[in-house]
């Protein structure tokens, strides 16, 4: 671990052994089974670097070594290193703007980038995601680039990139196809790992596209595909087509089934139908009334008609009117209101 302050293997295992309490070349010699030159070098070094401080020998014994308190010890040389990784940070940004700023005099095709082959593919999107800052958005669906076992955390099913940015604090929204969730995860392992790391979830049938979005910045998306095995992809940079499709995964996002009911199994309670108030409720909502109209059409109160929609929307499992009407169509709920509709019924 001390390797980043520039500790070797060495000099780390003497100060870690010291840390424990002070000892002399010999007692060190013979805990961590040292030669007597390398044992003294290693000591003298840590010596020179202000690490460790030595006691003089009293009544002909042998001189012992101490190790400096170690949140001393290394305040100074952290401070450095964050001072080094701001500096390195602020000129990324700088060079950063400078990209954009010139993004719009280059020419259209530098604004896409062509990634081919397997191993390729999975470079870049483990790239992708040690780059973001704010959030990862994506749409994980067939055809899949990496599906060697070995890439893959043996107890939490994770791919290790996702798993340590996650930990990091970087905020995850992922739309995954039922198809890939019945046919490459494993809901008891990775889909609930990450839940738990703090992935936002949802699903959607039939997903339109497989994509993977870095903050605002960048994108990968599939250029060509087998049906197995994602063999290239296009690495879109900030531009139109960029902000396209940012806003295609947020329409998508607004329409896809929290993972939550989709678990739950919550819509498949549905599938007897709906009743008949929960019909006309529904074809009402196709009209565009106001929920003030809509409640008088039905002949109830207003906070009627608000707990009537909600326990509809808990029951198909969705969280906003848009993922109500969406999940209803699917259904075949939805029909177009009649007038016998739209008389007022009693409670």
């Amino acid at each position: 671990m001390l390797d980043a302050l520039d500790l070797d293997p060495l000099q780390q295992q003497v100060y870690e052994a010291l840390v424990d309490g002070a000892a002399t070349v010999a007692e060190m010699r013979a805990t961590l089974d040292l030669g007597a030159t390398e044992c003294r070098e290693a000591l003298v070094s840590l010596e020179k670097r202000n690490l460790v401080g030595r006691f003089p020998a009293e009544r002909g014994g042998e001189e012992r070594f101490l190790p400096v308190a170690p949140e001393a010890a290394f305040e100074s040389t952290l401070l450095a290193r964050e001072e080094e990784i701001h500096r390195a940070r602020r000129h990324i940004q700088h060079l950063a703007a400078r990209f954009r700023a010139n993004g719009a005099g280059r020419d259209p095709a530098d604004l896409v980038e062509i990634v081919t082959g397997r191993a390729a593919v999975i470079r870049q999107v483990d790239q992708l995601q040690r780059s973001a800052r704010r959030q990862i958005r994506g749409i994980d669906r067939p055809p899949y680039a990496n599906s060697d076992p070995d890439r893959f955390d043996p107890k939490t099913g994770m791919m290790p990139v996702q798993q340590q940015m996650l930990r990091r604090g970087l905020g995850y929204r992922v739309i995954y196809d039922t198809d890939g969730l019945a046919t490459f995860h494993r809901l008891d392992t990775d889909i609930e790992a990450a839940a738990e790391l703090g992935e936002d979830a949802r699903v959607m049938a039939k997903a339109p596209m497989k994509i993977l979005i870095a903050d605002d910045r960048r994108a990968l998306i599939p250029l060509r595909g087998t049906p197995h095995e994602l063999a290239s992809s296009v690495l879109v940079h900030p531009s139109g087509l960029l902000e396209a499709l940012c806003e295609f995964f947020e329409v998508l996002w607004a329409r896809a089934q929290p993972l939550s009911a989709y678990l739950s199994g919550r819509p498949h309670r549905a599938v007897g139908g709906p009743s008949s108030q929960e019909a006309r409720l529904l074809a009402l909502l196709t009209t565009g009334m106001t929920d003030q109209v809509m409640a008088r059409h039905l002949g109830v109160s207003y906070r009627t008609f608000q707990r009537r929609l909600h326990a509809l929307m808990q029951r198909l499992g969705v969280s906003t009117r848009f993922q109500l009407g969406a999940r209803a169509a699917e259904l075949g709920w939805v029909a177009q209101p009649t007038g016998e509709l739209l008389v007022n019924q009693g409670e």
